[in-house]
């Protein structure tokens, strides 16, 4: 039923037009289908087939979505398919992509001629706005069309040229989109630092795309930028990143370039590079003048919104966190996002109930009631996607823990886990790019030496305190996302609940 109501969704506007295609009769199986997933009713399969067939049916009821499905795929495939959007460039290749499925039609169905009319005029547009599958299924019915059923030796030279070009063009276009996956998977599967030799690839790929001269098309330009920045991230060239992003933010706010999703995109890289600088005020800035632009519980603005956060609790403005973590939770398209994206921002959460139990962001017994609920239990229990990346937010995981034992003065689990815990940084977080975790780890190892008790742990930890000041996050090479909160904040945290 789900797929069904989705559709129904897009199709909400074109009643009268799905009404013609199905049956008058009031007492239809496929009508009263219709009419349940169109009005704002949600029913379950079982919910249906009872009040359709006054039974389970699952043979039945199975036939009948396929056939809705298949005609409101009809109807959005009829009608004018264009996006509520300022993007010319997303309009015009769902123009494109509809008049060549039209063409092929009227091919199958021998009108030849009259496809090859559609065509021409589209595919003038499909080139200035860099549809290049939309140019490749024109042009294909043109070559055809000139070089066997009317020869003109003009036309069909024109097409074949177009055909050569654009066939370069789309492999560069194939190949920088496939660069880009094979670089974002590693970043999806870890929030650690990628290995030496995966920069290296990405460096190469940077390199060769980068070379390459005289294609200038949407697809091709924005993965390329996509591979460039995701080199820099690696190098950790914060400065070129954002220079590079300025330079993208104006070459897609072009007509021609111009879509929601690539400026939304360039803007969160743009956010992320300036909390990875040092800035985390011009994240904020950027956040709050960017968000309201964005539909709210896309990804985007998910990403946008996490990258603000950030930038707020980095700043200290834990009011504004506060707001903020509520807002992205309690959205009711929270549950949709990917569960990467959920544990990171379910992690935040449990930092930030830290900040407010410490009493930092204020009186805690007038903020509690302000911040999504969080359990500690259930939250170490269900972290699947990130279970594995050693030397990534499982870091976080881990410190967060000691600190709600230590809030709940729960000595003996946390001594319990020393012994772990050493063993997980000897084993995980051994290079230069781990400084400033290893720091945070020992000064908690040398807290339970100490035997939790304040005055000497803050003789113990001392030395270590001072060199976790001397290399800024900023400094360190290791991304913000194994500090949720500055170890700074963190370890004046751990020891107010000494």
């Amino acid at each position: 039923m789900k797929t069904l109501y989705e559709l129904a969704k897009l199709n909400i506007r074109h009643k009268k037009v799905i009404e013609t295609l199905i049956s008058q009769n009031d007492k239809s199986p496929i009508r009263r289908l219709s009419s349940i997933v169109l009005s704002e009713r949600v029913l379950s399969d079982d919910e249906c087939m009872l009040e359709i067939y006054g039974k389970k049916n699952l043979t039945a009821f199975s036939r009948l979505k396929t056939r809705l499905r298949e005609l409101y795929i009809r109807v959005i495939i009829m009608q004018n398919i264009n996006t509520e959007t300022a993007d010319a460039r997303v309009n015009e290749a769902l123009s494109g992509y509809r008049q060549s499925l039209v063409s092929r039609i009227l091919i199958a169905r021998k009108s030849g001629k009259l496809a090859v009319e559609l065509a021409e005029k589209s595919i003038t547009r499909s080139i200035k706005y860099h549809a290049t599958e939309n140019v490749l299924t024109q042009v294909h019915q043109l070559v055809g069309y000139y070089s066997s059923t009317e020869l003109n030796k003009y036309k069909l030279t024109k097409y074949l040229n177009i055909q050569k070009k654009f066939m370069d063009i789309y492999n560069w276009e194939i190949k920088a989109e496939n660069y880009y996956y094979e670089l974002q998977r590693a970043q999806l599967q870890s929030l650690a630092n990628p290995s030496e030799e995966f920069k290296a690839k990405a460096q190469a790929y940077a390199e060769e795309l980068a070379k390459v001269k005289g294609i200038r098309t949407y697809f091709f330009n924005y993965n390329r930028y996509r591979v460039l920045a995701a080199n820099y991230e690696y190098q950790r060239d914060f400065d070129g990143l954002l220079s590079l992003s300025e330079k993208a933010l104006e070459e897609f706010s072009a007509p021609d370039f111009k879509t929601g999703i690539a400026l939304a995109s360039i803007t969160n890289r743009r956010a992320w590079a300036f909390i990875q600088a040092g800035r985390p005020e011009d994240a904020v800035k950027l956040g709050k003048k960017r968000l309201g632009l964005l539909v709210s519980g896309t990804l985007n603005w998910y990403v946008l919104a996490h990258y603000t956060l950030k930038g707020q609790l980095y700043a200290g403005n834990y009011l504004e966190a506060i707001d903020l973590i509520s807002e992205m939770i309690s959205h009711p398209r929270f549950d949709g996002i990917g569960d990467n994206f959920k544990e990171v921002f379910f992690a935040t959460l449990g930092y930030i109930h830290l900040v407010v139990e410490s009493g930092m962001a204020g009186n805690p017994d007038d903020l509690r009631d302000k911040l999504p609920e969080f359990k500690l239990g259930k939250f170490l229990n269900t972290v699947p996607v990130f279970s594995k990346d050693k030397r990534g937010i499982n870091v976080s995981i881990h410190l967060m823990h000691i600190a709600f034992l230590l809030q709940r003065k729960e000595y003996n689990l946390i001594i319990d886990r020393i012994d772990s815990l050493n063993q997980y940084a000897y084993r995980y977080l051994r290079k230069d790019d781990s400084f400033r975790s290893n720091c945070m780890i020992k000064m908690v190892i040398q807290m339970t030496k100490a035997d939790f008790n304040p005055i000497r742990t803050e003789r113990y930890t001392k030395d270590l305190r001072e060199q976790l000041g001397t290399i800024t996050l900023a400094g360190s090479g290791e991304n913000i996302e194994v500090e949720m909160i500055p170890f700074e904040v963190l370890w004046d945290i751990m020891m107010r609940a000494l």
